[in-house]
């Protein structure tokens, strides 16, 4: 499993953050408080869109507060009714925790390891200061890779060497190397030291032997005032022996384990899982390629599945300790891998390399486990926050039933209530929906840089069932579109909004025209009455949710104090970073917060939690 360095600047963030006092208190709830640091931590590193989109900041903070407020409430109800005692919690946050377990032992392992001496950092300050332009020789045939190189040791020029005959064999490739391009440290060393003209010895690599010549040396200064400009040089040093330390590291540990996976459990959730994707609709086009992405539905139904199979639900054994197939489901959860062919044959191969590295990380779990890692501070808070964040989720979707809605409330609603409810307008919306937050990421980056919401979905096409081939939905009644349209009915016209969680996607929104609901516009009602339910039951769910948020501020005594936020510093810069993990993996910066705003009244939760 390879490691992946972490971007400078989140690292350099988070540890500005890290430094930073709790400050003021913002918010108490059950005896715990919410402070201008966790608010500063949570606020500034959820992916939000530019300020320039045109929203309220001071607005934007409240509603962010107060969905803190909310997450924190309904996830102390969730631990007094038990829901942190179900499969539907341990499924979902046991893979987290063994996440930052391997991640905390990695830090102990290889991390705490890797020390630069201060002629570590001059040398890398020096070549940083090189862009070594070089030809790589290389040939499977060692005697012929010695001849030219004693030919070119004697003075001879490579371009006429590599137009005779004898060397027409040796492929020669043009390549431009920078501090940490190449992984082996004494090659790099060996490449830096030399002028142009000059070449190495003959190397035995992966792909046979090779020669670098030295083409050309460009400089360039390095401003070692700047000490983000030094940490990365050093960082790029650091992550490059963090890399040969951590293969030495699993070298040692994973010498002394011989594990077998037990094929019918494999075969049994590995044609299930085949089953799901064989049955998913194909590629629309040859271009963009078939990709699926396991959903939360599909795990319940492989989660039933695996319970009436007879098979038995080990898959292997750590230390004598029994990894089952629900864990290896969690971590796919987790995970969220991406199969591209709906071949049986692939499916099953892709899922055999997942089964292998899954191998790997328990066995780097159980180790976390017996040096007491599970205990360490740095873990547990870190892993406090996802377990709130997930608590409370959990807590309110097992309120979904509360809002059922019969017949008889449908048809009275359309006979009297409709024409009256100001919540029911017509909307246009440009919908972007993406199944990874890295999507997300890009379009943000993209609209940032000045181009246009609409250019973006002429690119992307229909993302959405919601939406026509130009990424709009057309005017139609809000209710008519889920929750997308009652977020829709309350924004602005070219209001930029999201990302949303919808399912198991994300999604970007926005409004391009709005009117309001009249007799000429009403609608059949034969044809509308199940989106009329959907929208009858969001409406009743928003309003239990808000009216058991204002019960559970009263039942933990929660108080905040909203005014301390005019003063409270944050950042404008749109923030949308991932925390990469030792060993590999990689989660959000921070638990993404449920946009409780959109779910619950703001102003009948404040009416109770300030003083």
């Amino acid at each position: 499993m390879m490691f992946k360095r972490a971007f400078v600047c989140l690292l350099l963030f988070i540890s500005v953050i890290s430094a930073q006092p709790d400050g003021k208190i913002l918010a108490t709830v059950g005896g715990s408080t919410i402070t201008e640091r966790d608010f500063k931590t949570r606020f500034e590193l959820s992916p939000f869109l530019s300020h320039k989109n045109g929203w309220n900041r001071d607005s934007l903070k409240a509603d962010f507060l107060y969905s803190l407020i909310a997450e924190k409430l309904w996830y102390l109800e969730a631990v007094d009714q038990g829901a942190d005692r179900t499969e539907e919690f341990r499924f979902y946050f046991k893979p987290l925790e063994d996440l930052f377990l391997r991640d905390a032992l990695f830090k102990m392992e290889v991390d705490s390891k890797i020390n630069l001496s201060a002629g570590d950092v001059n040398n890398a300050l020096s070549k940083a200061s090189k862009t070594i332009k070089t030809s790589i020789l290389s040939s499977p045939n060692r005697d012929l890779i010695q001849q030219i190189h004693l030919s070119l040791s004697s003075g001879k020029k490579l371009d006429s060497l590599i137009k005779l005959p004898e060397y027409s064999s040796i492929q020669v490739i043009p390549m431009e190397l920078k501090l940490g391009v190449l992984q082996d440290e004494e090659i790099e060393d060996s490449v830096f030291a030399l002028t142009p003209g000059k070449s190495t010895q003959p190397i035995n690599s992966e792909n046979g032997w090779i020669i670098f010549h030295i083409d050309n040396v460009v400089f360039q200064a390095v401003d070692i005032a700047n000490s983000k400009v030094v940490d990365k040089i050093k960082q790029t040093v650091k992550d490059r022996r963090a890399l040969h330390r951590m293969k030495e590291y699993l070298g040692g540990l994973l010498a002394d384990y011989k594990i077998n996976i037990e094929s019918e459990p494999f075969k049994f959730v590995a044609g299930q899982i085949f089953d799901i994707i064989y049955a998913a609709p194909p590629a629309k086009n040859d271009s963009t390629g078939f990709k699926y992405i396991l959903t939360s539905t599909d795990y319940q139904k492989l989660r039933t599945s695996i319970r009436n199979d007879k098979s038995g639900t080990t898959l292997f054994n750590v230390d004598e300790r029994p990894v089952t197939v629900f864990d290896f489901l969690a971590s796919l959860a987790l995970d969220e891998p991406e199969f591209k062919s709906q071949s049986k044959n692939e499916v099953f191969k892709r899922l055999s390399k997942l089964a292998k590295d899954f191998v790997q990380q328990q066995i780097l779990t159980f180790e976390a486990e017996k040096k007491g890692l599970k205990s360490l501070k740095s873990v547990t808070d870190d892993l406090e926050s996802w377990k709130q964040n997930l608590l409370a989720q959990v807590m309110k979707v097992s309120f979904l039933d509360s809002a059922r809605v019969s017949d008889s409330e449908i048809e009275d609603y359309y006979r009297q209530d409709v024409l009256k409810d100001k919540d029911f307008v017509l909307v246009n919306i440009q919908l972007l929906t993406v199944k990874d937050l890295n999507e997300i990421e890009v379009v943000l980056n993209e609209t940032g840089k000045g181009k246009s919401f609409s250019e973006i979905l002429k690119s992307r096409g229909k993302t959405d069932p919601l939406v026509n081939e130009k990424g709009e939905t057309g005017l139609k009644p809000a209710v008519f579109l889920g929750d997308i349209g009652i977020i829709a009915s309350k924004l602005d016209l070219n209001q930029l909004y999201g990302p949303i969680k919808r399912g198991d996607g994300y999604s970007l929104l926005l409004v391009t025209e709005k009117s309001s609901m009249n007799d000429s516009l009403k609608f059949e009602y034969e044809s509308s009455k199940e989106q009329l339910r959907t929208y009858l039951s969001k409406k009743k769910l928003n309003k239990f949710l808000s009216n058991k948020t204002t019960g559970l501020a009263q039942k933990y005594n929660a108080k905040a104090f909203e005014s301390e936020l005019k003063d409270l510093k944050t950042s404008s810069i749109v923030m949308f970073v991932h925390r990469l993990m030792g060993f590999g993996g990689r989660i959000t910066g921070v638990p993404l917060l449920d946009n409780w705003a959109d779910f619950i009244d703001i102003n009948q939760l404040r009416q109770e939690l300030i003083p």
